[in-house]
């Protein structure tokens, strides 16, 4: 049972990341899940400087896109 739940996380977290891809933050996602020890810190957190470094934006344009996927995220688990 333990496995057929995972599988439809896997499936849930999938279909979140291409809704992320739609809406235009493509750029974001990979950067985050590729650069893994270059934007996430020792405790799993967030290193927004380390972020903004691999993806070469500013820490506004960064902060914006963090909030746009937050309202996307938060809209789809609401529906």
């Amino acid at each position: 049972m333990k496995k057929a739940v995972g599988f439809f996380d896997d499936i849930e977290r999938q279909e979140l990341i291409q809704k992320l891809r739609d809406a235009g933050h493509g750029e974001l996602i990979d950067a985050l899940l590729e650069n893994e020890r270059d934007v996430y810190t020792k405790k799993g957190r967030l290193n927004k400087s380390g972020a903004c470094r691999v993806l070469d934006w500013k820490t506004k344009d960064l902060e914006e896109a963090l909030k746009d996927c937050r309202q996307i995220l938060k809209d789809e688990v609401e529906s």
